[in-house]
């Protein structure tokens, strides 16, 4: 007996729609958000205050950001920003 196993391509797509910033508050409620969302693009953000973000209580991650210097959160929104787009152009183009 022998079982015949058809597996389809099928493309994943996100919903998920990241909200801009334009300084360090916003982009603190940004980083927050796409956290709490964990879309599959975020595997590929390795710096390490995100990296702190993501094992720390919810609780703490806005205290942690709001005492972290400006220019590593803004960078940190950067990067993930830069990802989410990198994902869009890629299920966009697939």
């Amino acid at each position: 007996m022998s079982i015949k196993v058809k597996l389809n391509k099928t493309k994943m797509l996100s919903n998920y729609t990241m909200k801009e910033a334009t300084n360090k508050e916003e982009a603190i409620i940004s980083i927050l958000d796409v956290i709490n969302e964990n879309p599959v693009w975020l595997n590929k953000i390795t710096d390490g205050l995100y990296l702190l973000l993501k094992n720390i209580e919810k609780e703490h991650q806005q205290f942690l950001l709001e005492k972290s210097v400006d220019e590593q959160v803004i960078d940190l929104f950067v990067k993930i920003k830069t990802e989410y787009y990198n994902f869009k152009d890629n299920t966009v183009w697939s």
